[in-house]
């Protein structure tokens, strides 16, 4: 990892583990506080003496590897993809050069400090003196506009202000950017690919959640620069960070736990719902980026799954007309899937599901024929 600085992490303003890429220094200060991608992960570089055989410097060399990997995919998981809307002109902003690498994400994670809406982990370096996470935690500090209205609109603009922003580790496909309102709350804008068909269905399927008994994130019709947008609140907090079903599956597996077995064990109720919800409105988009759990900052204990979101892909046409789609949890149907769930939770509606709730006569019937399915009275 040639050209990378020594450094940190920090949860808070506790350190948690000194890296150095160059010197193979890996020390962890704070084992509760270690990121859940990274829990047993890294591992204990031995000595070396005078005496050390190469043998000795093998298995040194070997660690060393191991942690750095663990270290660099961490990093590298934080930053945004290429691949999302608008990212090629927040890479020119920054004068990223514009590649889908490792080594380029990690690059990246420095220059931001790696800082994210998700959780309160960042980077400290070795001449920061005395900043705190008061001075880098986004939820406490202006946004840089300028790369917000780079990362929504796609404009080409000229950097100005801290580079320490939510905006470079903001996941997804679609445009977005993080937007605080009069109150002081930090709020998430989305743009649809296709002109706002996307949005409205993202505002759509937020309320017909609100006429069911689960527990999801709330978006609203909005506009930004005269485009129609989706916006939702932030779900994190100083105290609640989030651990994406992604990293969860990874953690589970690194530590000897089965996923399936540990997710049932921590919130049986909610997954079943998610499986519930998918098949109702024809979800072809649940991913290990758009469910997960909470867990505490403080104590680090997984408390359960946050609520849902990112439904701007819901009633796919295909999805409407295949009712026994293949779905990611238990090599089931998403209707097997759904059907079992609701013999586990109790799910029903809490007010009158009409045709006025959709945008489409298409996806009222097909919701209405798959509430029946489950014998789901609208």
């Amino acid at each position: 990892m040639e050209g990378i600085r020594a450094f940190t992490v920090m949860m808070k303003d506790t350190e948690v583990i000194r890296v150095d890429f160059d010197a193979l220094q890996y020390e962890v200060l704070s084992e509760k506080y270690l990121p859940y991608p990274i829990k047993g992960r890294i591992h204990k570089i031995p000595a070396l003496s005078a005496a050390g055989t190469t043998y000795d410097m093998t298995q040194a060399i070997l660690a060393a590897r191991k942690n750095e990997e663990a270290v660099v995919s961490w990093l590298a998981g934080r930053v945004l993809l290429l691949s999302r809307a608008n990212a090629k002109w927040i890479y020119n902003l920054f004068r990223f050069e514009q590649v889908s690498t490792a080594e380029q994400h990690v690059k990246i994670a420095l220059v931001c400090r790696a800082v994210s809406v998700l959780d309160p982990y960042w980077l400290k370096f070795d001449d920061d003196g005395d900043i705190s996470w008061s001075s880098v935690d986004v939820r406490q500090n202006p946004l840089n506009e300028i790369v917000a209205q780079v990362a929504l609109h796609g404009k080409s603009l000229t950097l100005q202000g801290s580079p320490v922003t939510p905006e470079l580790t903001t996941n997804g496909a679609y445009a977005k950017a993080w937007r605080r309102h009069s109150d002081a709350s930090l709020w998430l804008y989305k743009l649809g690919a296709n002109g706002n068909t996307e949005s409205r269905i993202e505002v759509m399927c937020s309320n017909l959640l609100d006429k069911m008994n689960v527990e999801h994130v709330h978006y609203e019709a909005g506009q930004d620069e005269d485009q129609y947008v989706c916006m939702c609140p932030c779900m994190t907090t100083e105290s609640k960070a989030i651990l994406t079903g992604m990293e969860f599956i990874s953690y589970c597996n690194v530590n000897g736990m089965d996923p399936d077995t540990r997710m049932f064990e921590i919130d049986k109720e909610s997954i079943y719902k998610m499986w519930i919800v998918d098949f109702l409105i024809s979800n072809r988009d649940r991913h290990g980026q758009n469910w997960g759990f909470f867990y505490d900052t403080e104590t680090m204990e997984i408390l359960g799954c946050h609520p849902l979101f990112d439904h701007n892909n819901a009633f796919d046409i295909d999805f409407m007309r295949n009712m026994d789609a293949p779905y990611q949890f238990g090599e089931m149907t998403i209707r097997q899937a759904a059907m079992k769930a609701m013999g586990e939770v109790d799910f029903h509606f809490t007010a009158p599901i009409t045709r006025e709730d959709f945008i489409t006569d298409r996806q009222y019937q097909s919701f209405r024929k798959r509430a029946e399915c489950l014998g789901l009275k609208m």
